[in-house]
């Protein structure tokens, strides 16, 4: 199709900005960025569509729109959700490389203009089963009952497709949740393959087989800011998969059609729904950052409007909570704020593009965020930072629910999720009676937080609801930072772990642990080789008894006199004395390095 007769939609209502001497440009591809510079991911001829996520400065600008012209894209389509109207310097930069500019109204999805360009690149026409299938689909999902998520009008799609052409297929989130589809149900083997297929795939629709049988992955484009599909695979987070059964590969021309044209019905309920929601995120962003800022004793009436904020969210006063924390590394052109204590402060946004104390989040904040209302769908999810905050009462549910979503990206391979976590118990309760319990670094360990909500400054009335959403919020960023020292892959850390010297030495390097280990025990480890000793065994009895003589010698069957010549024999080899408190530290952490 012609740029021009893109402008010329009426439902689509675009503004022209600059170049309209190129209107006659063919457009062959739509792609939507908020990246700084997305010329990999271009072929030319595209129109690309930005939320200006990537805007922070005039200079920010003239990048874009080089690389763009760079990659020979026809036109840019800039909305004004985020800034509220497109900047001048944008404008300027689009007439200097004589780049037609569109304005796109806050009202108009992207979705939408995705569809109108997609539909004029079908061969010839749309074809009567996709028509059929359009049709069927506005007639039994165009119009849900108020106050239905995405997830039923997606059903009634998949239905249809099923029902009318034996197009078998769910709708999996990036976490490995069921958003919808038709019975039965997938099992979780095959909701990780899909998740597994989609996260790696280099282009869709991608296939994957499972016990033997092949699927068909089409991409869901995530919430407005968020990478889309076509973005940085660690952004796909944000997206859902349409997994239909059998292989695209061997299906004809019709069948094809209708298997992507259920994806674009699939996506555009969930722009709908995503567009709706972007005040609410807002929303979420302000109370989250007045939750992390809260300080005990504080007078005024400020408190209490956070504790009603909570309540209206769920987040009862009392309850066990549950914080997560997570932060996906932005890719360098993201430019992500950071998760810096600067990035907090009230006026740190750009004029008008946030709620006042907050930080526009950038895409991979976006990402985060997503991540996290998939693997809690109940949660206040807020952006603090660069960091996507969950909380969430019930610990137990809670908890187990982000567990099993954890297990699922875990078999994701190359995926970087520092993930940080605090579980609080309810008022009263104390820690051993807490609902659910918070994984360490491989997940399992018991337990989380510390005290009552009585032991917490402030804790009385009010303050205790907000001074317990605060803790929690704070030790989840706080857990998720020290998950991020411990090297790539999906790994977690709780507050709890905060005081273990197991977290401690996960922190050290391995070549530093290995020179460590090497230092202290290699000579022993000779030493016994070669003489059939059992000098490192006597070491690790003599300090789990706490260096008792008596105790060690009992326990390795052995007199005390033999104990002491090992015990000088240790010193003399490694020149340390394991009746020294700093010396027998140093051995126990030395026999705790694994290799």
């Amino acid at each position: 199709m012609l740029l021009r007769a893109l402008v010329e939609s009426p439902e689509l209502r675009l503004r022209v900005l600059t170049g309209e001497d190129g209107l006659d440009r063919p457009v062959g591809g739509v792609f939507t960025t908020d990246l700084l510079d997305p010329s990999r991911y271009l072929s030319g001829g595209e129109i690309v569509l930005t939320g200006l996520m990537w805007h922070r400065a005039p200079a920010d600008s003239a990048a874009f729109v080089s690389a763009l012209g760079g990659a020979g894209v026809a036109a840019l389509a800039a909305g004004d959700a985020a800034l509220g109207s497109v900047p001048p310097d944008l404008v300027e930069a689009c007439r200097a490389h004589r780049l037609p500019l569109l304005e796109v109204p806050v009202d108009v999805s992207f979705a939408a203009i995705t569809e109108r360009v997609m539909r004029s690149l079908l061969p010839a026409g749309p074809g009567p089963a996709v028509a059929r299938l359009r049709r069927l689909a506005s007639e039994q999902a165009g119009a849900p009952p108020a106050g239905v998520g995405p997830s039923g009008a997606m059903a009634a799609v998949l239905a249809v497709a099923d029902a009318e052409y034996g197009v078998t297929g769910w709708v999996v989130s990036a976490t490995g949740r069921l958003v919808a589809g038709v019975p039965p149900a997938p099992g979780a083997a095959l909701r990780s393959a899909l998740v597994r297929a989609s996260l790696g795939a280099r282009r869709f629709p991608a296939t994957v087989t499972v016990d033997g049988a092949p699927f068909s992955v089409y991409p869901v484009p995530g919430p407005p800011g968020a990478t889309g599909a076509d973005g940085p695979s660690s952004h796909r987070l944000a997206c859902w998969f349409v997994g239909l059964a059998g292989d695209f590969a061997m299906w004809d021309d019709e069948r094809r059609a209708v298997a992507a044209e259920l994806a674009t019905l699939v996506a555009e309920r969930r722009a709908s729904h995503e567009d709706s929601r972007w005040a609410a995120r807002r929303s979420a962003d302000l109370l989250m950052h007045q939750v992390l800022g809260w300080r005990a004793g504080r007078a005024g009436g400020a408190e209490r409007e956070i504790a009603a904020a909570l309540r209206r969210c769920r987040l009862a006063a009392g309850s066990p909570l549950v914080a997560v924390a997570v932060a996906v590394p932005p890719h360098a052109e993201d430019r992500a704020g950071g998760d810096s204590p600067e990035a907090d402060l009230p006026g740190a946004g750009r004029p008008g593009a946030a709620p006042p104390g907050t930080v526009e989040p950038d895409a991979a904040q976006e990402s985060a965020r997503a991540v996290l209302e998939e693997m809690l769908p109940d949660a206040l999810v807020g952006v603090c930072g660069g960091t996507a905050v969950a909380l969430v009462s019930g610990a137990g549910d809670a908890w187990r629910q982000f567990q099993d979503a954890v297990g699922v990206l875990a078999r994701v391979p190359g995926l970087d999720l520092p993930f940080g976590a605090s579980v609080l118990a309810g008022a009263g309760e104390d820690a051993a009676d807490r609902a659910g319990g918070a994984g360490g670094i491989a997940a399992g360990r018991a337990g989380a937080g510390g005290e009552d909500a009585a032991a917490w400054p402030g804790d009385a009335g009010t303050s205790s609801a907000v001074g317990r959403a605060s803790r929690a919020v704070a030790e989840a960023r706080q857990a998720r930072r020290l998950a991020e020292l411990l090297g790539g892959g999906v790994r977690m850390v709780d507050s709890t772990q905060f005081g273990s010297w197991e977290l401690l030495l996960a922190m050290v390097p391995g070549e530093g642990r290995r020179v460590f280990r090497a230092a202290l025990l290699d000579p022993l480890v000779a030493y016994d080789r070669d003489h059939g000793t059992e000098l490192v065994a006597t070491l690790e009895a003599f300090l789990a008894c706490s260096g008792s003589w008596s105790k060690a010698a009992e326990a390795m069957f052995i007199h005390v006199n033999s104990l002491r010549y090992r015990m000088r024999r240790v010193e003399e080899l490694t020149g340390r004395d394991p009746r020294s408190l700093a010396d027998q530290a140093a051995f126990l952490l030395a026999l705790r390095m694994a290799d």
